[in-house]
């Protein structure tokens, strides 16, 4: 038979089967079944040996496809296995099934005394040679998002009607992520009793009224899959929180255990340590930053900030004016740069719209613009990531007070207050904040923040949008930057988690088009995203005066012009 008339039977036989299935079919079925797999494998055989890149892609599209279903099928042959009570079957009646002798045509036998095993779980752990916690869980999951068992044997709706949709429907989502909100959700509600015939639906609810349900499917419908993920989870924790079901443990440095000749300590850090701690891993992290590079065992450029030894980090060839411009950032005409025309007071700000806060813990620039020009240093792949953080901690131990000559990371701490919040002191248990890494804090925390640190105000229009807090120049200044991120939070580009250190300042039009430096005028990318802007592999437009990204074709077909909402938390 040639691929051709293989191709044309196939389609014949799926059309056959879409019609209905005959009664007293099931084991030709069960042999076209086996026949598909065995086919199957040796199509992907053959397609993998095809040098072609475009079939590699799309087998590898259709294989993903398989897994999906596959991982959906599983549920749904769970609740197959306990409807018919397979775990009741006589040892002759398995034995026929394993080696594919079974006759269909006769009544199946079930053991009347005692059996082998007692549950479905235990059966199918043993059926099919999985352990048994990954047994149990899928039928769990099954009675979650499939259908669960009544007393009389009969299955009645699961648990999340809308979830259990959403994970028979959607082609796009990982089912398993589905399933993993699904025992999330379930942790927050009673026992179910539908065996017992009293089927409980969902009763967990927000703070705004809504089942927990709800909200969950919608931010599933996000079109990019990492900041739905990313969304339910922050959901997620944040009920765990409000309904403390999490036990905090206590905050502190404890050494665990000697292994070999390592010793194994743990560190637990709360409140505004959080951030701390946060901010001293994003420049360890940042190859770029002399901190960073001296955790990676590199030997620094010796040149600091302020042009001395022990200084801060030199500000990023992007924005350094001491620095020639990139090809990409030359102004062709040399003209001076105008004054943003959008460009407001504070005063009409406060009159225009929402008023923010930012409050940082010293006047240092952030940990953002701190960065040295330069790539990844020799050496950085092949030093993990644990390893380095380790070396930038003990670095900064080591220069306490001054001693010492490694480039360290300096924490800083950075919170976003509403003006509000501060209008009335005398009432601090209705302060609350958050840290530029995505922390909430609590009322004392951000008491002690304000009492300690400086504030700066940044001032938002009407349309959300925070005013130029600054004179138009090529280059942002720091009260620029602490704008721009107060209204972006991070890289705009739909998906990206980059932390603040790795942040970068772009025009969104561009400076050698006439662009102006303005807060208007910028937006937040990290490196990597910066880079493919000015390659020109992702489109930054403008929607009422804010930055979109447009994705390319291959991942957004209907090229939407779109916003990171990863960085938003949920309330």
């Amino acid at each position: 038979m040639s691929i051709h008339q293989l191709a044309a039977a196939l389609g014949e036989l799926q059309q056959a089967i879409a019609r209905g299935v005959p009664r007293g079919t099931c084991a030709a079925l069960l042999q076209v079944m086996a026949a598909c797999v065995s086919l199957l494998v040796q199509l992907s055989r053959s397609l993998r040996t095809s040098e072609d890149p475009r079939v590699a892609a799309a087998h590898a599209r259709l294989i993903e496809t398989l897994f999906r279903y596959s991982l959906r099928e599983q549920l749904h042959s769970a609740i197959h296995l306990e409807s018919t009570a397979a775990h009741l079957l006589a040892d002759d009646d398995l034995a026929a099934v394993g080696s594919g002798t079974t006759d269909f045509s006769q009544p199946a036998t079930l053991h009347a005394g005692r059996v082998h095993y007692r549950s479905t779980n235990g059966f199918l752990a043993s059926w099919l040679g999985l352990d048994f916690h990954e047994a149990d869980r899928r039928v769990q999951d099954a009675h979650l998002l499939i259908a669960r068992r009544a007393m009389d044997g009969s299955t009645i709706a699961p648990r999340f009607s809308a979830l259990a949709q959403l994970f028979t429907d959607s082609p796009v989502l990982d089912p398993r992520s589905v399933a993993r909100a699904a025992r999330a959700l379930d942790k927050f509600e009673p026992a179910d009793t539908a065996f017992e015939g009293q089927p409980l639906q969902p009763t967990a609810t927000h703070a705004d009224g809504r089942t927990l349900e709800e909200h969950v499917v919608e931010l599933f419908r996000d079109p990019d899959l990492t900041t739905a993920q990313s969304l339910v989870s922050d959901l997620i924790s944040a009920e765990r929180l409000a309904r403390k079901t999490v036990k905090t443990p206590q905050p502190g440095f404890f050494r665990r255990a000697s292994i070999g000749e390592c010793d194994r300590y743990e560190v637990i850090v709360t409140g505004a340590q959080r951030e701390e701690f946060r901010s001293f891993i994003g420049q360890s992290d940042n190859p770029r930053t002399e901190a960073g590079k001296s955790a990676r065992g590199a030997q620094g450029s010796g040149i600091q900030g302020n042009g001395t030894p022990g200084g801060d980090p030199v500000a990023d060839d992007l924005f350094s004016s001491n620095e020639p411009m990139p090809p990409w950032a030359q102004d062709a005409a040399s003209e001076p740069p105008q004054a943003d025309e959008n460009s407001l007071s504070d005063a009409e700000g406060q009159d225009q719209g929402l008023v923010g806060e930012q409050l940082a813990a010293d006047s240092q620039p952030s940990a953002g613009s701190e960065q040295v020009s330069g790539d990844a240093v020799p050496g950085d792949a092949d030093l993990p990531v644990p390893q380095r953080r380790l070396n930038a901690l003990i670095a900064a131990l080591k220069n306490r007070g001054g001693r010492g000559s490694a480039k360290t990371a300096t924490p800083k701490i950075a919170i976003h207050v509403q003006l509000d919040s501060l209008a009335d002191l005398a009432a601090p248990e209705q302060l609350s904040s958050m840290s530029e890494h995505g922390i909430k804090l609590g009322p004392a925390d951000t008491s002690a923040l304000i009492c300690q640190g400086e504030i700066y105000r940044v001032v938002f229009g009407p349309d959300g949008q925070p005013l130029d807090v600054g004179r138009s120049q090529r280059f942002f200044t720091e009260a620029m930057k602490r704008a721009i991120f107060a209204r972006d939070r991070g890289c705009i580009v739909p998906g990206c988690t980059a932390p603040p250190e790795m942040l970068e300042y772009h025009h969104n039009d561009w400076w050698e088009h006439g662009g102006c430096t303005s807060v208007r005028n910028g937006s937040c990318l990290c490196r990597a995203h910066h880079h493919a802007v000015h390659a020109g592999l992702l489109k930054l437009v403008t929607v009422s005066g804010l930055a979109h990204i447009v994705l390319p074709k291959h991942l957004d077909p209907l090229q939407r012009p779109q916003r990171n909402r990863i960085h938003l938390a949920y309330s």
